[in-house]
């Protein structure tokens, strides 16, 4: 056997199970080897750490390592069957696998490409930090509980898609996800978090939204304006839906001349 991969294997053998680094993965890939993961951690620059399950064959790309407030968790039922290295604990045996990436690292976000000429190349790998904000389709009235969305999934990769969820009382409209750019970049979110009118308000007597068009498409009239249908509804909110007269759900005067008023198509809360 090769003296550099029989070192190799006496040195993974003696990494201690029981162990991972929670909370700080970029990264999972399933089924892989030991050594491939660690390779995997060595072209990737802002991989500090590997957690590995001997078991399940999963390699988890962590972009923190342990220190004096970063702690690893062990022997519990999340750590039973993984092991937890730190990329600077790697020998340079396992270094040599990435081949030229070993020792040549890349900008943060960014992996190695190793070439068949002995050479390598960098490519942008992860998105950091949040996505653009999400709109929301909200009147002036803003609720206090409306503080509570966000994109709580961890996906960063490129590639990969992050979910958004909707502050109570909203539902999205047109999507609820935005996907990492193979420039690193997050997507612009195309969707948008809707008002929606809750069960306990069938009719939508307190829809407070920013829905302004009918079900057949129709813009609005706006509210403090006569024309081209004159009421007596002048105090509500812009040329926003809404049912100030127990309809069966939220309406608006149309600023269409043959078209008085309409029903508006509202999300349901789920």
């Amino acid at each position: 056997m090769d003296f550099k991969k029989l070192i190799l294997m006496i040195w993974i053998a003696s990494v201690r199970s029981g162990r991972r680094l929670i909370g700080y993965e970029f990264r999972r890939e399933s089924p892989i080897g030991q050594k491939q993961c660690l390779k995997l951690c060595s072209v990737h620059t802002d991989c500090l750490s590997i957690n590995f399950s001997k078991n399940q064959l999963l390699c988890e790309l962590n972009s923190q390592s342990e220190t004096a407030t970063v702690k690893v968790m062990e022997n519990t039922s999340e750590t039973d069957d993984f092991i937890y290295i730190s990329r600077n604990s790697f020998s340079q045996e396992t270094i040599s696998l990435a081949g030229a990436c070993g020792n040549t690292p890349c900008p943060l976000g960014q992996s190695c490409i190793s070439s068949t000429t002995g050479g390598h190349s960098c490519t942008v790998s992860r998105c950091f930090g949040e996505p653009q904000p999400v709109r929301y389709g909200y009147s002036a009235s803003l609720p206090g509980n409306l503080h509570n969305g966000g994109f709580f999934s961890p996906e960063s990769y490129v590639g990969e898609k992050r979910n958004y969820t909707c502050a109570n009382g909203t539902v999205p409209v047109g999507g609820n996800q935005v996907t990492c750019l193979a420039n690193g970049q997050w997507e612009k979110p195309q969707f948008i978090c809707q008002v929606c009118t809750e069960t306990s308000d069938p009719k939508g007597e307190q829809y407070w939204g920013t829905v302004n068009v009918t079900v057949t498409g129709k813009t609005c009239q706006r509210w403090e304006t006569t024309t081209p249908h004159s009421h007596s509804f002048l105090t509500l909110e812009e040329n926003f839906c809404r049912n100030p007269d127990q309809t069966s759900r939220p309406w608006c005067y149309t600023v269409d001349p043959s078209v008085r008023w309409e029903l508006c198509e509202i999300p349901v809360c789920t």
